[in-house]
């Protein structure tokens, strides 16, 4: 009798198993029935189960992604199954063993929120562009540095993913989708605005770039390369050597470095193999597998706010500091009290308890109820909405008192005066940007977007020898 590999024996694992050693969280979600005939549409409670990781917003998003699942792994299994049956037969995975641990990579950055398949892989949408969205914030350490081993791991292991979900067309477009990149350099303690962030930016795509160039060389290498490789290979490798020239100085050294690195790997691969898939790297606007990750910026663009306001268990609304926000403030070292002090004043506390007494007294003379009032201040946007909430009829006067709960229990949703913080981590801190700032952000990412795809572009190419990149580019940040 034949005895089972490693491989084959995982095959055989409930899912539950499969998914074993990560902590999991329940949520209720309330879901619409399936009424019809112009029937009004009642709420039932639907329990969803996720890694720690997510939040209750992820759970919405997931039976949104996958309506009939009640786990995170019930939904993607039967996906993984499919993709390692695949794999095999086609020669995409080299065998058993090597399909588990792509599948187990896979499962743990779905299991750590830090990347997932977008929405037509998860609802099967035949002939679109397959796409894999990664989490940027949740690459920034904690020393604020850019995890790039893990980074690039993350993204060779999403190209073959996307490789297994099938893309079609002659050029075989794919794509990896860098989301969240306005918080990671938030997390990172870098502005938006400032030049160095748009660095940052731009050596976060090249590595990126490079990385998934050589991932698809090295699927080209055993499966050929897309049939539109001939015509548009030259096209293809002066992007690639341009790509050098493109990251702005002022990016971090060692990161700089690192995606100098990719981006010649990169290119030495493509010459020698070809790209088995073209496109790559593209942004996109908010959608839900955004909302699954819990990210808080999309494409481009800038943090929107740091104070976030959603939805929680049993329809109540909940509000906190967003957590590129948090790690930049706790890279400061403060102590646990300042730490405390400064969130409490940008996102309050959420809590009458500990306000001047008296602006309580001025609360309760108003003929507003503090007790009915503070169910309802931790999710509020402001302090007249918390009221509005407590009591429709009520109406929260005007005065200092009312300013001096409404910064005690709400905050300031800024960081500019809270306290403990240095000058430069309220400068990272500030949500939005103006339309020159973004217009230059956008600027400085587009040239390691959709490689190959759309009209040639006119590109310099690089004169200096492909070992001297890294050199090069470290030395010019």
């Amino acid at each position: 009798m034949a005895r089972l590999s490693g491989a084959s024996a995982r095959q055989g694992l409930p899912h539950a198993e499969l998914w074993a050693g990560f902590a999991w969280t329940c949520h209720e979600v309330a879901v619409e029935d399936a009424a019809e005939d112009g029937a009004q549409r009642t709420l039932f409670p639907r329990s969803v189960s996720l890694p720690a990781a997510y939040g209750h917003a992820g759970a919405e998003a997931l039976l949104a992604l996958a309506p009939g699942a009640s786990t995170l792994a019930d939904a993607v299994e039967p996906m993984f199954r499919a993709w390692r049956r695949a794999g095999l037969a086609r020669g995409v995975l080299p065998g058993p063993e090597e399909a588990e641990g792509l599948l187990d990579a896979l499962r743990l950055q779905l299991a750590t929120a830090r990347g997932a398949p977008d929405t037509p892989i998860w609802q099967g949408v035949r002939g679109a562009e397959p796409r894999w969205v990664l989490d940027l914030a949740a690459f920034v350490e904690a020393s604020q540095d850019i995890a790039s081993a893990a980074l690039a791991r993350a993204v060779g292991q999403a190209m073959t993913a996307l490789e297994l979900a099938g893309p079609h067309g002659a050029t075989r477009p794919v794509a990896v989708v860098p989301a969240n990149l306005a918080g990671a350099l938030m997390a990172a303690g870098l502005p938006y605005a400032a030049p160095a962030g748009r660095a940052m930016a731009a050596a976060i795509l090249a590595l990126i770039l490079g990385t998934a160039a050589e991932a698809s060389a090295a699927l080209a290498r055993r499966l050929s390369p897309c049939p539109a490789w001939i015509e548009r290979r030259a096209r293809v490798l002066d992007a690639l050597e341009a790509a050098f020239d493109r990251i702005p100085p002022g990016a971090p050294p060692t990161l700089a470095a690192e995606a100098a690195a990719a981006l010649d790997r990169g290119l030495a691969a493509a010459r020698r193999h070809g790209l088995r898939q073209l496109g790559l790297v593209a942004l996109s606007g908010p959608g839900l597998v955004e909302r699954l990750l819990g990210v808080d910026s999309a494409g481009a663009e800038p943090v929107p706010a740091i104070i976030r306001h959603e939805e929680g268990e049993a329809q109540r609304l909940t509000r906190s500091l967003i957590r590129p926000a948090q790690r930049a403030i706790a890279a400061l070292g403060l102590s646990p009290e300042q730490e405390r002090a400064a969130i409490a004043a940008i996102a309050g506390h959420g809590t009458l308890a500990g306000a001047p007494d008296e602006a309580l007294a001025a609360l309760a003379g108003s003929g507003i109820d503090p007790v009915a009032l503070e169910r309802h201040l931790p999710g509020a946007v402001s302090l007249a909405h918390a009221v509005a909430l407590a009591d429709p009829e009520a109406a929260l006067p005007e005065g200092a008192w009312a300013e001096a709960l409404e910064r005690h229990a709400i905050g300031t949703g800024s960081a500019e005066d809270a306290p403990y913080l240095s000058a430069s981590v309220r400068a990272a801190l500030a949500p939005g940007a103006s339309a020159q700032a973004r217009s230059a952000m956008a600027e400085a990412l587009a040239p390691f977007l959709a490689l190959g795809l759309g009209e040639p572009a006119r590109a310099a190419r690089r004169r200096a020898s492909r070992s001297a990149a890294p050199q090069k580019l470290a030395a010019a940040s």
